[in-house]
C-alpha cells in the first residue's frame, strides 16, 4: 500500500480546489436540501443526523462481540431493530448539534410527532415507521452513489484510482462503518458553519450561490492559494448569479424567507444584488474578509480529508 495520510489528501484537494469544490458544493447543497425538506427544517435534520449516527455506533458495537457481524446495507434495518440505544442527555445532544438546550428539546418532540424518533426501552432513538424506511432506502441508495463519486475523485488525485463501482460495493458491504464516519463529518460540518453564521438556512442559501460560482470557475481549476491570495479573480465570474425564485425552488425554503436571508448576506457583504436583474452573486470581499474565511474553509477541507482517508484506507485494504 502506498503512503497515505489525511495531510496528503488535504494537499491534493487544495491543489485542485475548484475542480473539487464543483463536486463538493453541489453534493453538500443536495444533502442539506434533502435534510431540510425531509425533516421540515435543518435544525430538525441536525437532530436526525445525531440520532442516526448514534444508531450506527450502536450497531458497530456488535463487532466487539462478533467479528463476523454483518454490517451491510442489506442487513441495516435488521441491525437497527436489534440495536440497543443508549440514553442521551439533552446537554450532550445540544453540544453535538450546536443547538440551545430548549431548542434541541423542542426539535426532538417535533421529530417524535413526525414518527422519525420514538421510544425504545424507555429511551428516545431513531425509530421510523415502515413508510419512512422505504423513502429512506431510496434516498440512501442515491446518497451512497454521490459519496462514492467524491471518494473516487479524491482517490484519483492521490493516484489510488478506485472506481465508484468498487467504492459503492464496499460501502454497501460495511454500511454502518462508513455511514457512522460520514454522518459524523456532516455533523461537524454543520457545527462549523453554524458557528460562522448562526443560521443553518443561511448556509443552504449560500451554497446555491457558491454552486453557480464554482460551476463557472472550475474551468480555470484554481488552487486554494490562487483563490485566497487573489480574491479579485472572483470578479471574472460575477456573471454566475442566481435569482431568489431559483433558490427557493431548489431549497424548498419559502421565497419570503429566502429574500430575508439574502438581505442578511448582502448586509454582511458576502453577496450583492444586481440592480437591473435583481439576481445575487458572490463578491470578492467575501473571500478577502473573514466572512467566508480562509480558516473555516480550511477546517472543512481538513474534516473531509480525514473522512476520505478513513474510507480510502479501508477500501484499498479490501481491494
Amino acid at each position: 500500500m502506498k503512503l497515505l495520510s489525511p495531510t496528503i489528501i488535504e494537499k491534493k484537494i487544495l491543489e485542485n480546489y475548484m475542480e473539487y469544490q464543483n463536486l463538493f458544493v453541489q453534493f453538500q447543497s443536495k444533502f442539506l436540501t434533502e435534510l431540510h425538506t425531509k425533516y421540515q427544517g435543518l435544525e430538525n435534520g441536525n437532530i436526525f443526523l445525531y440520532y442516526a449516527k448514534q444508531t450506527h455506533q450502536d450497531i458497530l458495537r456488535q463487532k466487539d462481540y462478533d467479528l463476523n457481524f454483518n454490517l451491510s446495507y442489506k442487513n441495516f434495518w435488521s441491525n437497527h431493530h436489534r440495536a440497543n440505544p443508549r440514553k442521551k442527555s439533552i446537554v450532550n445532544i445540544a453540544e453535538d448539534t450546536f443547538l440551545p438546550k430548549e431548542t434541541a428539546r423542542r426539535k426532538i418532540l417535533e421529530l417524535i410527532k413526525q414518527q422519525v424518533l420514538g421510544k425504545k426501552n424507555k429511551k428516545i432513538s431513531w425509530l421510523p415507521n415502515e413508510q419512512y424506511k422505504q423513502s429512506y432506502n431510496l434516498y440512501v441508495n442515491q446518497e451512497i452513489k454521490d459519496v462514492s463519486r467524491l471518494i473516487s475523485f479524491v482517490s484519483e488525485k492521490i493516484n489510488f484510482s478506485i472506481s465508484s463501482e468498487v467504492i459503492i460495493e464496499e460501502i454497501e458491504e460495511k454500511f454502518s462503518f462508513y455511514w457512522f464516519h460520514y454522518l459524523n463529518v456532516q455533523l461537524n460540518y454543520l457545527k462549523l458553519w453554524t458557528k460562522q453564521f448562526n443560521d443553518r438556512e443561511l448556509i443552504l442559501i449560500f451554497l446555491q450561490l457558491a454552486s453557480m460560482f464554482v460551476s463557472k470557475a472550475k474551468e480555470k481549476n484554481l488552487s486554494y492559494k490562487d483563490l485566497y491570495d487573489k480574491p479579485s479573480l472572483i470578479q471574472n465570474f460575477i456573471s454566475s448569479s442566481i435569482s431568489v425564485t431559483s433558490i427557493s425552488e431548489v431549497t424548498s425554503i419559502p421565497r419570503a424567507t429566502c429574500v430575508r436571508k439574502l438581505s442578511r448576506l448582502v448586509a454582511l457583504k458576502v453577496i450583492e444584488q444586481d440592480k437591473n436583474t435583481k439576481r445575487y452573486y458572490i463578491i470578492p470581499n467575501s473571500i478577502a474578509d473573514n466572512l467566508i474565511s480562509k480558516k473555516i474553509t480550511g477546517e472543512i477541507i481538513k474534516l473531509f480529508s480525514e473522512f476520505y482517508f478513513i474510507c480510502i484506507r479501508a477500501i484499498n485494504a479490501k481491494v
